[in-house]
């Protein structure tokens, strides 16, 4: 039995309906409230309890309990109580709630500075319960390291507030049938100033005199900030978040500071820029000092009108960097030859800069007085040809007294080779060689200078010498193949390529593609085209076909274990090798497998399971090679081991089942047979509703269809007759206290063992209980309530343990020990207590043979309690067995239990006709 209500939680002022199920006919039974009775009935009667209040309402044929118009009064358990027939009962909690209302918000300020202040915002509702969350705009507010639930929720508070804590809060207060939004609260949080950036128009890094630069600066605050200016750590006249610049000079150059404040969180932020001005260059000029002689110092100054950063110097139009003829001093203003020389002639010029400008001066041309010039080796349209005649001319200006030759530095004398003419100004090569190559110079003196030529370099043309191809000398057709020609030679060679005697192609590589005509004579022509001489060299290519679609196949045979096997090898195109690879490990001749003599087929004489891979063939000339997909050689055997799993002993009535294994590649087909009949297949038989005459072996046929070899296994099987059922019986069907009591186990079947057990555990006998010799009854001498329990009997067989069902021994007894409780309540309550199994049924008479109860406990009338002698009757359902006791209220606040006398005598002739009616 079980309750249901209809709505619950439930709303103040609505209606509810409790609804019992699994009740089943109730003759005698009560719906309390807590411990006060609302109705109860019986055979012949119908009450209203003293809990029973307005608007509840009981409908007798469903026991549906309805209360209406709910009040939180209401809320607490509901009890259905069967006395009679079966005595149970069910508990429902009921839930009255009244809805949310009256919900406002309130916060002790709206106006905040950002980490100066802390908020609390309260929220207070009516209703009944009330779970509390706060909303910020849409979202729900999250707990962290500022901000509290405090109060169950009832307030917000927030440590140390910022900026992004402002915004509209709301409370939201819900409880189980409703919900509800406060007022909405604005949090006004002023901030900063934070993020103080200060820019300039123009940017620049230093700025020219008499440009205008506007300074800004921005800050985000709350208030807006206000503003102002310092120059140099003092502080402006000027207001405001700009500052402008105006005709600017050097003198404006400094530290300009932009300072901001907000007026309400009484902070400061600055922001510093260093503002430079700088005037331009106006005017750049080279002055000489002294006068250019050859061979003397001599110095050239830059001279600079305004503001100067950095100087350099420049000889026609080349800048100028300080080695082991010129240097530079006072800031590069100066630049000074240690001694001047003829090189030194040309177009000086000085560049001047600042931040701000630059300025390069006129061209000052340096002219160095007397000097031997313009000394230079030609060879006069010549061309140095190796074992050919060569000549060599000095050329110079000027008064030339002496020449004089010079080759890599070394002055250089006549030999059988060479010689001198025209006053040495000519160098003659009788026969050139490679020995020649060098750097030339001339050398032209006077008495007062002598200069030296730029170097002629000499490199004597040869050959082409050693002309050589490289490149294969097989080549596969379908592919590129390419050939390379090198030849010694200078300037290098020219190179062309001839096949079969046809030009085929120009360069030093020559890429072709080649097809089965492809095949023959190379020839690569070095020529140089200055010495005219030219160089052949040839190679002869053979053309193979790439080795292409290699495959293992095994020509239809199976791999049987110890049988012979052969893998055949396959390509196309010219194959030259093969080699045979076991997952991925290449395999040589043993004993047992062998190749043949091309090892195209791999034979195994007598296969194994250690012959089970990965096969393949690795096909191969001198342009390719290919591997075989894997060809997967896995032995096919058995069967073995063949084995039949199952009972080997039964009861009828039941079903076995067998199953049959055997290790075997492919798996085995499997046959059943019974006294040599075919009976099934496959690895699982079951045979069903097992009968005496079903006993003997059953074998299994495992068969490889690969192999075709078969074997047999069998399994023995015995059939007993089953044990059907077991029972407990009892010799009475109410045990009571002190009488005898004895349990037998009725068998149907055969069985070879009996025996018993008490609450699951084996049950022994003893001085009180007998067990007799063959185990099929249990005798109590005189029951006891210590005997209680759940007793089975167990019979067992070959196969297995058959169980009773449980016989539940609740010994009967009483009622015992009767006796008044009073509880001093207003009313008064009487409680009757009795020892008795199964539990009593209470009565309750009053003196003048009124029954005023049928519970245990009773609630006294209000008027005329004193003096009054109530009587309680408790009965033994089972054993019929009646006992009494009175108590008379003398005391209104007695709080004691009083055991009164049993008179059985006087009471019996007092209520005689109550019990009859009763009874």
């Amino acid at each position: 039995m079980f309750l249901n209500a209809s709505q619950n939680p439930v709303a103040v002022g609505s209606n509810v309906t409790i609804t019992p199920y699994d009740t089943g006919n109730i003759a005698v039974g009560l719906w309390l409230f807590g411990p006060s009775t609302l109705f109860m009935w019986y055979p012949g009667g119908f009450e209203q309890g003293p809990g029973r209040q307005n608007g509840t309402e009981l409908n007798i044929s469903t026991y549906q309990l309805t209360i209406s118009s709910v009040t939180l009064k209401n809320s607490g358990l509901y009890v259905l109580e069967a006395m009679s027939p079966i005595k149970t009962r069910a508990v429902i909690a009921l839930d009255v709630q009244e809805p949310v209302s009256n919900v406002t918000a309130f916060v002790n300020t709206t106006n905040l500075v950002e980490y100066n202040d802390t908020v609390t915002l309260t929220c207070s509702a009516s209703g009944t319960p009330l779970w509390f969350s706060w909303l910020n705009g849409s979202s729900t507010v999250t707990v962290g390291e500022r901000v509290e639930l405090r109060n169950s929720g009832r307030q917000l508070f927030i440590n140390n507030v910022s900026r992004y804590d402002e915004g509209s809060y709301k409370c939201l207060v819900e409880n189980n049938i409703s919900k509800a939004q406060s007022n909405q609260i604005n949090l006004n949080i002023s901030y900063g100033p934070s993020d103080l950036a200060m820019t300039a128009l123009p940017e620049k890094q230093a700025y020219k005199s008499g440009m205008d630069i506007s300074l800004s600066c921005s800050a985000d605050s709350k208030p807006a900030a206000s503003f102002y200016w310092m120059y140099n750590g003092n502080r402006l006249n000027v207001p405001g978040p700009s500052y402008n610049l105006t005709k600017t000079t050097q003198s404006m150059s400094g530290e300009y500071t932009c300072v901001a404040q907000n007026a309400v969180t009484l902070r400061y932020a600055a922001e510093k820029k260093y503002i430079k001005i700088v005037d331009p260059i106006s005017a750049v000029t080279v002055n000489p000092a002294g006068y250019p002689v050859e061979g003397k110092a001599f110095n050239l100054s830059c001279n600079v009108v305004g503001p100067v950063d950095f100087i350099r110097w420049m000889k026609n139009d080349a800048y100028l960097d300080a080695d082991d003829t010129i240097t530079f001093f006072s800031g590069n203003s100066t630049l000074s030859f240690y001694n001047l020389d003829l090189s030194d002639d040309g177009l000086y010029r000085c560049a001047a800069s600042n931040l701000v400008s630059n300025m390069t001066s006129q061209a000052y041309n340096l002219m160095v007085n007397f000097p031997v010039s313009n000394v230079m080796v030609n060879r006069n349209n010549q061309q140095p040809i190796v074992n050919q005649s060569f000549t060599l001319t000095c050329t110079a200006s000027g008064d030339v007294e002496h020449i004089w030759w010079i080759k890599n530095g070394t002055n250089l004398d006549s030999n059988n080779r060479i010689n001198f003419t025209d006053n040495h100004s000519v160098l003659n090569f009788n026969t050139l060689t490679l020995s020649d190559n060098g750097h030339y110079q001339c050398v032209a003196s006077n008495a007062v200078n002598n200069m030296t030529s730029q170097a002629y370099d000499l490199k004597v043309f040869y050959g082409p010498w050693a002309t050589t191809i490289s490149g294969p000398l097989v080549g596969a057709v379908g592919r590129n193949v390419t050939f390379s020609c090198s030849a010694d030679s200078h300037p290098p060679s020219q190179y062309r390529w001839f096949f079969n005697s046809t030009k085929v192609g120009e360069g030093s590589v020559l890429t072709t593609a080649l097809s089965p005509e492809s095949g023959g004579l190379y020839t690569c022509m070095a020529f140089n085209e200055i010495t005219g001489s030219s160089s052949n060299v040839s190679l002869d290519l053979t053309l193979l076909y790439p080795v292409t679609h290699v495959l293992v196949n095994a020509d239809n045979q199976q791999p049987v274990f110890n049988q012979s096997f052969t893998l055949t090898c396959t390509a196309s195109g010219n194959v030259e090798h093969i080699q045979w690879m076991k997952n991925g490990m290449y395999l040589h001749p043993h004993d047992g497998m062998t190749f043949s003599n091309d090892s195209s087929t791999l034979s195994f004489h007598s296969l194994n399971l250690n012959h089970n891979g990965h096969y393949q063939c690795e096909a191969s000339n001198a342009v390719s090679n290919m591997t075989s997909p894997a060809y997967d050689v896995m032995v096919n055997y058995g069967p073995w081991n063949t084995t039949v799993l199952g009972p080997s002993i039964a009861e009828t009535g039941s079903n076995v089942t067998f199953r049959c294994s055997a290790d075997s590649r492919p798996h085995s087909q499997y046959t059943w047979f019974y006294n040599n009949s075919n009976v099934g297949d496959g690895p699982v038989y079951v045979k069903a509703a097992l009968s005496l005459n079903n006993s003997g072996p059953y074998t299994c046929m495992a068969f490889n269809n690969v192999t075709g070899i078969s074997r047999y296994a069998s399994l023995d099987l015995t059939v007993i007759e089953a044990i059907v059922t077991v029972e407990v019986i009892p010799d009475r069907s109410i045990p009571l206290a002190s009488q005898s009591l004895k349990l037998t186990c009725i068998v149907h079947g055969s069985y070879s063992r009996i025996q018993w057990l008490r609450n699951n555990q084996n049950f022994q006998s003893s001085d009180k209980v007998t067990i007799s010799a063959d185990n099929t009854t249990v005798t109590f001498k005189a029951l006891q309530t210590a005997d209680d329990g759940s007793y089975r009997c167990v019979a067992s067989n070959a196969v297995k343990q058959h169980f009773s069902k449980p016989y539940d021994l609740a010994v009967v007894f009483g009622p015992q020990s009767v006796q008044i409780i009073v509880h001093p309540e207003i009313p008064p309550v009487l409680t009757c207590l009795a020892l008795s199994q199964p539990p009593a049924v209470y009565h309750w008479i009053l003196e003048n043979n009124t029954v005023v109860g049928n519970d245990s406990s009773i609630a006294l009338p209000i008027k005329s309690i004193l003096g009054s002698n109530y009587t309680c009757v408790a009965k033994n359902p089972l054993t019929n067995v009646t006992v009494f006791t009175s108590h008379i209220i003398n005391n209104p606040n007695a709080a004691v239990s009083v055991q009164a006398s049993v008179m059985f005598t006087a009471l019996l002739v007092l209520l005689i006709p109550v019990l009859e009616e009763w009874l």
